[in-house]
């Protein structure tokens, strides 16, 4: 396939994720975190049913030898990941949510270098220190100034962005037997049934009266976030890293707080220049992890063996 559609494809991909920030800090206005990530999955569910009848034999290969791990990604990576996320952006700002989760990959190396001994490049730790320096900024500037604690959704945004992370390291190191689509499929369908039992325990409970009267921009913001967010949006990602490799593909998720951006200004939303700034200092903190920083030379230096990047995969 031409590179040209390739490129717009991941583009779109951000897109997708960029605006998803800005329909979720609208939708839970009228509904509880738990039952946004419910229709949201609910929608998403309907597609990726199809893909796993197409896929069916891998599906029940993949159950047999895997299913503890793919359980334990559906509960982290699905419902405690939106059940945070959607509470962090009924808190904060959508410009302040989609800044965090650009840390994402960061976060992911991070991880799997401290409990996995995964190796950690020398660019990767100054990136991480650098765009984890722009995200404290973000957070605690505002609680300083005014002598209180940090925002709370700014906080439950992070923990969404580690339960990402945990989601992707957990699928590259214990699933055996699988495929993306099938892998996503399986944790969706388990995620979303996971997400109505939370639903159904937190009030307001998406009740057939509740449900009725919800606006129309409501499902339609659920549904775009369902459809193009979670499933279309994965599936050109996984296009282009299976075609133009990780590391192009990671660069145009660099794109996803613009989009954000772009949204919060067109739907009259303020951005401030502190959330630009954080942004560009984050932007900067990874795209120095994304090179290799050569270590200084050394009397008996050795040739460095340089380490493949990390797997990352970023959800909203």
């Amino acid at each position: 396939m031409n590179k040209k559609i390739i490129y717009l494809m991941l583009t779109l991909s951000a897109l997708f994720w960029g605006a998803t920030f800005n329909l979720v800090n609208y939708s839970v206005r009228y509904l509880s975190p738990p039952a946004g990530g419910a229709l949201r999955y609910s929608v998403a569910s309907v597609v990726v049913l199809g893909l796993l009848a197409a896929n069916r034999r891998t599906a029940l290969r993949a159950l047999r030898s895997s299913w503890r791990p793919l359980l334990g990604m559906a509960l982290i990576g699905v419902v405690v990941f939106n059940v945070l996320f959607f509470f962090g952006m009924k808190y904060t700002s959508p410009t302040n949510g989609a800044l965090i989760q650009a840390t994402n990959p960061l976060v992911t190396a991070l991880i799997a270098g401290v409990c996995y001994g995964e190796r950690i490049s020398r660019g990767h730790k100054i990136g991480t220190m650098v765009s984890f320096a722009g995200v404290a900024v973000l957070i605690l500037s505002g609680s300083v100034q005014r002598l209180e604690p940090p925002n709370i959704g700014d906080l439950l945004c992070l923990g969404a962005t580690t339960c990402l992370a945990l989601y992707s390291i957990l699928s590259g190191r214990y699933i055996k037997n699988s495929s993306p689509v099938v892998t996503t499929g399986l944790t969706t369908i388990m995620g979303c049934a996971g997400l109505w039992v939370a639903a159904l325990l937190v009030s307001p409970r998406p009740t057939p009266h509740v449900l009725a009267h919800l606006p129309a921009g409501v499902y339609a913001a659920l549904t775009f976030v369902g459809l193009l967010a979670t499933v279309l949006a994965y599936v050109f990602w996984n296009y282009g890293v299976s075609h133009i490799g990780v590391a192009d593909t990671a660069v145009f998720f660099h794109l996803v707080p613009v989009f954000t951006v772009l949204a919060s200004f067109a739907l009259g939303q303020p951005v401030t220049l502190l959330q630009i700034g954080a942004g560009i200092v984050v932007t900067l903190g990874v795209f120095v992890s994304s090179r290799e920083i050569p270590a200084p030379r050394t009397v008996a230096a050795s040739v460095p063996v340089e380490a493949p990047d990390p797997d990352e995969q970023p959800a909203t």
